[in-house]
């Protein structure tokens, strides 16, 4: 096959004709958009431009105040030295990236498919196409999408311009360049804060191949300054390629601004309280992922590479606040760039593409055809499909590691390396720890609906008696202090009930693994609304439950039985209905220890230990009966099915085929508590049904599917 570079040269006017009739349908469907005028264009590029006079010389640029970086504001103030209307000048600007962009798409794909088909037996998907047809097929597409199209020629947007240089960089990084990928990587966040969204990859990129060196990174700061020359010429302090993005934080306080993520369910959640929340989750779970990426021992490929942006991204954006519609163009892109390699991929493509599409539009003409929140669920949704296809073609795709032959780090570098790796996944549990005390302390001000009725007051109907008394008890301390009080026994309770947790993983499946699931428990979304935002004590029951499972498991511990039976009576005394998962625990322990003795000696000592703990009611004023009574009365409500939500964490553990019935019944028991967070309905309780009902049908099949393997396996 000959090489692509000759693919432009090459007598063949067949592919040359086609890539001209493409450029020029596609340039015919931009001009149909070049008059349209948005708020964007209308409140903030026309008149910026305005006062972009090009007789003032590069002082002018020193009279911008608005909240974009100068390279482009440069680009403003030069476009009036040329002759024209503003608004079609601004937008063939723009449209110019939409081509080069295309171009970096067309040479990622076959840059990628050309490194596949080199790896012995990895072939691509994809391995009966050509790299000339995928270069053109990914040119099209990019070149066709419909969010690249609306941005540039409709908005007049300046997206792409970064996305572009984002390409480019990560073709130079598959072209071992890597000091001109540090330069384009510069050059995108002199455009755009949104570059950030590549990080997280590439510091694992530079982390785990060492192919990158911290000399190389110093090219992002040197290019911004340069790019702001003009600016600094005109009296602009040296620092203004940062301090105008330290303007643009905080600058919208909105938890969501017309991008479909999970805040588009959830527009009136204060901003300075999940603001923090969000960005400390997202961090929490990249690091994890980071973690896992670089101690699983193997050597990724370029298209493994590849998959880890699109994954990362996409995670990035379900769940950062304060996103604009257009903030998602690099996502859009690189999963339309997938697809090409991997066709498993183009349903999600098509998801993000359609979700973007429709966001686009109803911000354009600013009428609601479709509401953000059914896009941000089946974003959610698809995100859960991606994350297990992620994993399973992780175990298929990476190869093993060869050494760090070649590296470009400094000596001082490679030291400082290896000494974080030996301890990295105790560095990863600190941090994890820190971060979910960091998050929770917010969110100790909120207050659900009923926790003064229920929670608090000493006559509440609800609770049990040995609840109660813990309110008697503390009843001397005013309602505030007692209010924080309880919300910090929510957050130890989290945290008791997330070590033992991932002790009781650790033991079966390793510390990775324990990672993973200390990291799930600290930062599940009905984590957050169960314990930092209810003020529920779950966690406490789910924490003693764990230990239960942990002693059960133990085979030094004497008197186990008796043990066990104490920890599930006060879990029981504590909150009523658990007792129906207190069976069921019973259940899997007596099938574990097949010794009726202690079976029958466990279940005595939980049914004492309830009863004589709930005796404690009487301190406060309950008669003998009541306590006893107030055992069987269970709020039914949605609360009853949390620990399903962390049997479905445990099994993923076991098999990654859970994570879809998990992230399921993860979007639907959000849905419930958020409601009542609200007081509202979300979404109709038709859409809870369909999602239990889901989750029901995906158990089953995947319990079926694991059972016919495993009796495969014994045939074998």
């Amino acid at each position: 096959m000959t090489k692509l570079s000759n693919f432009f040269d090459r007598k063949n006017c067949i592919w040359t004709g086609a890539l001209l009739l493409i450029s020029l349908i596609a340039f015919w469907v931009r001009w149909q958009g070049i008059e349209c005028i948005t708020a964007d264009m209308q409140v903030c590029l026309i008149p910026w431009s305005a006062d972009m006079k090009p007789g003032y010389g590069p002082s002018v640029l020193s009279t911008f105040d608005g909240d974009y970086n100068m390279p482009y504001i440069t680009v403003l103030w030069l476009l009036n030295y040329l002759p024209g209307r503003t608004i079609i000048k601004v937008k063939l600007f723009s449209i110019v990236f939409d081509y080069l962009g295309a171009i970096a798409g067309g040479l990622i794909v076959a840059r990628v498919y050309e490194l596949q088909k080199n790896l012995n037996g990895l072939l691509c998907k994809c391995k009966s196409y050509t790299k000339e047809i995928l270069f053109t097929a990914a040119y099209s597409a990019v070149l066709f999408y419909p969010s690249v199209v609306l941005n540039s020629a409709y908005w007049g947007q300046c997206d792409m311009v970064y996305v572009t240089f984002l390409l480019y960089m990560i073709y130079a990084l598959l072209r071992d360049k890597p000091s001109l990928a540090m330069i384009l990587l510069g050059c995108a966040f002199s455009f755009k804060l949104q570059a950030v969204l590549i990080l997280p990859v590439l510091v694992i990129y530079y982390w785990k191949t060492r192919r990158i060196s911290i000399r190389h990174f110093l090219w992002i700061p040197i290019v911004m300054e340069l790019l702001c020359i003009p600016a600094i010429i005109g009296g602009c302090s040296v620092f203004i390629p940062f301090s105008v993005y330290l303007r643009q934080l905080g600058r919208y306080p909105y938890m969501y601004v017309f991008y479909p993520n999970i805040w588009a369910i959830f527009k009136e959640s204060p901003y300075y309280i999940f603001s923090t929340v969000a960005n400390l989750s997202i961090i929490a779970v990249l690091g994890v992922f980071a973690v896992i990426v670089i101690r699983n021992g193997k050597k990724e490929t370029a298209q493994q590479w590849l998959r880890y942006v699109l994954w990362s991204v996409f995670f990035t954006m379900c769940f950062l606040p304060c996103m604009h519609e257009r903030y998602g163009m690099l996502l859009e892109v690189v999963a339309i760039l997938y697809a090409f390699l991997d066709r498993k991929y183009g349903i999600h493509a098509i998801i993000i593409g359609a979700g973007s599409y429709v966001a686009y539009v109803q911000t354009t003409f600013g009428k609601c055809y479709f509401s953000d929140k059914w896009i941000a669920i089946a974003y959610l949704l698809c995100l859960g499909m991606m994350t297990y296809q992620v994993i399973t073609d992780c175990k298929k795709d990476l190869e093993p590691a060869e050494g760090q032959s070649n590296t470009c780090t400094y000596k001082w570098e490679s030291i400082f390396i290896d000494f974080v790796n030996r301890y990295m996944l105790w560095i990863a549990f600190a941090l994890l720890t820190i971060f979910a005390i960091v998050i929770r302390k917010p969110m100790m001000e909120c207050m659900s609906s009923d926790y003064l009725q229920y929670l608090i007051e000493t006559d509440g109907t609800r609770s049990t008696t040995l609840y109660m008394t813990m309110m008697w008890v503390l009843s001397f301390l005013q309602e505030k202090p007692l209010f924080f009080l309880l919300k910090l026994v929510c957050i130890l309770a989290d945290l008791m009930a997330a070590v033992f947790v991932a002790m009781a993983v650790n033991k079966q499946k390793g510390k990775q693994s324990a990672l993973i699931a200390y990291a799930l428990m600290l930062y599940l979304p009905t984590t957050y609304l169960v314990s930092a935002i209810w003020g529920h004590v779950d966690g406490l029951v789910i924490a003693m439950l764990a230990l239960v499972w942990l002693i059960a498991d133990s085979v030094n511990v004497k008197k186990k039985e008796l043990w066990c039976g104490l920890l599930l009576g006060v879990s029981v005394a504590l909150i009523a209905h658990y007792a129906i998962w207190v069976v069921a625990f019973i259940c899997v322990i007596a099938y574990k220890w097949r010794d009726r003795k202690k079976i029958y000696g466990m279940i005595v000592a939980t049914v004492v230990m309830a009863v004589v703990v709930s005796l404690s009611g009487m301190l406060c004023g309950y008669d003998l009966g009541q306590c006893v009574v107030r055992l069987f009365v269970w709020d039914a409500s949605m609360w009853v099915y949390y620990p399903i939500v962390l049997l479905f964490l445990i099994l993923c553990m076991v098999n990654e085929k859970w994570i879809l019935p998990m992230v399921i019944c993860q979007i639907t028991f959000v849905l419930q508590y958020g409601q009542f967070l609200y007081e509202q309905l979300l979404v109709p309780d038709t859409i809870i049904v369909i999602g239990t009902v889901l989750t029901i049908l995906l158990s089953v099949y995947v319990y079926i599917m694991q059972k016919g393997n495993v009796i495969r396996n014994k045939r074998v």
